[in-house]
């Protein structure tokens, strides 16, 4: 049964408020509230850091005078992080990579990783579109965006992320379970079992951009906890997964696919991961599907769903507003608070909510 933690560790610790003499021992992975976008970082207890994306542009209607960029600085600050050691940026979407030219300018990137050349090539998703000059492309296009991103890190260090790639940050191990659309060819240690949720699956055509299904996808192993952060990989790549073989099997910390929008996290893939607890990065009017919140709320093992967000669209799926990050449904009052994770090798998870403190507790067997 789910409770208020009591725990050992004071407050200020689990909020990133503590002296410096009293250094924690745990991972810390904060969801970071970048309004319905891609920022998620990861602290190691020696200092070394992984981020996830770089959520929407400077200049952007979702976040207005407080750019993804500075939330995600601020949040490394809190964490005592002057620079980012890895930079993987899951595809070439605004909201996932714009903040990087603002981030770029308040705090150095040692390593990008990523998935190579932009593979969204056409003016829409529908088909037979006309392609684009890959050359001089539409300004909001990914392939703009891919461009400038290449110009940003000019002679920095860049690795083109492959299915199968391992690197470990500090105390981390980070496998590449997809990228470019290949998946990993053989299942990771704890795969490999028959996907009974794989029968009746149907394909889904949209998938919102060909860089949604060309999304790196990587497993991240800390001690007994591992946590699945997959993008926006779309459902048919998904497939590609978890069927009819679970190649990745469990997981104990599921960053929900694609935001919880309808594109994304079918039955097959999260009933495969089985996860603990789901930490998903709606923004007020985006994701939290409510299909895709019965799913995870349904899935094997699951005993902890908590939002970004309170959704507008959907008030019905919101839950326990003690889980909810921002709950206010006017934008105006938001405020950009970010969900925290205290990791411990020993299995113990601990997720803080920002805005109010609340915690919970669960552990990975």
């Amino acid at each position: 049964m789910l409770r208020k933690i009591v725990t050992s560790v004071p407050l200020a610790v689990l909020l990133g408020m503590a002296p410096a003499a009293a250094k924690d021992t745990a991972l810390q992975m904060v969801s970071i509230d970048v309004e319905g976008g891609g920022g998620t970082l990861f602290v190691t207890p020696d200092g070394k850091s992984l981020l996830i994306d770089t959520g929407n542009p400077e200049v952007s209607k979702a976040t207005g005078n407080h750019p993804s960029s500075a939330r995600i600085a601020a949040a490394a600050a809190a964490l005592g992080v002057k620079k980012i050691d890895y930079l993987l940026t899951t595809h070439y979407h605004g909201d996932h990579i714009g903040g990087l030219e603002g981030l770029l300018a308040r705090m150095p990137i040692d390593t990008f990783i990523d998935h190579g050349e932009n593979r969204e090539t056409t003016a829409s998703t529908q088909p037979g579109a006309a392609q684009i000059d890959l050359k001089n492309p539409p300004p909001n296009s990914s392939a703009a965006g891919y461009n400038r991103y290449v110009a940003l890190i000019g002679d920095k260090r860049r690795i083109i992320a492959k299915a199968g790639d391992v690197f470990r940050i500090g105390g981390m191990t980070v496998t590449v379970v997809m990228a470019d659309a290949q998946p990993i060819s053989k299942s990771l240690a704890g795969g490999g079992e028959d996907n009974p949720s794989c029968a009746g699956m149907e394909s889904m055509s949209q998938i919102g951009g060909e860089e949604n299904a060309r999304s790196t996808s990587v497993v991240i192993t800390y001690g007994k906890v591992k946590i699945a952060a997959f993008g926006d990989l779309t459902w048919d790549r998904e497939k590609d997964l978890f069927c009819p073989t679970n190649k990745v099997g469990k997981v104990d910390v599921y960053l929900a696919t694609h935001h919880g929008t309808a594109l994304s996290g079918s039955p097959a893939s999260v009933n495969a991961l089985a996860p603990i607890v789901t930490i998903m990065g709606n923004g007020a009017r985006k994701g939290a599907d409510p299909a895709r919140v019965k799913t995870i709320e349904s899935s094997p093992r699951h005993q902890g769903l908590w939002k970004l967000h309170y959704s507008t669209p959907n008030p019905d799926v919101n839950g326990d507003p003690q889980m909810i990050a921002n709950e206010d449904a006017d934008q105006t009052k938001d405020k950009f608070h970010n969900l925290r994770l205290r990791i411990e090798r020993s299995g113990k998870i601990t997720v803080i909510n920002e805005r109010n403190g609340y915690n919970r507790t669960y552990q990975a067997p």
